[in-house]
């Protein structure tokens, strides 16, 4: 009824500005920027094709995971609408 996405994604894998996003690993540079840059695509082809079908969609990084209060707060109100 609430037609609400949530995805849950690692600031590694999927580009986050974040300390840990930010990352490139030094060996087989060129691969991991490129898989990266695949799974950002990737991303933002998902989000368009659910918000084209009416859906909400929610983006959770792996770094806001640690703050428990503020996620459950930030979850409260997506579910509140």
């Amino acid at each position: 009824g609430r037609r609400l996405a949530i995805f849950v994604h690692g600031c590694f894998w999927h580009g986050h500005n974040c300390a840990r996003g930010s990352r490139v690993p030094k060996a087989n540079r060129d691969y991991w920027v490129a898989k990266v840059a695949r799974n950002r695509a990737r991303d933002a082809a998902s989000l368009a094709a659910l918000e084209a079908d009416g859906w909400r969609v929610e983006t959770i990084w792996e770094c806001e995971i640690k703050d428990a209060a503020a996620l459950e707060a930030r979850l409260r109100a997506m579910l509140a609408i």
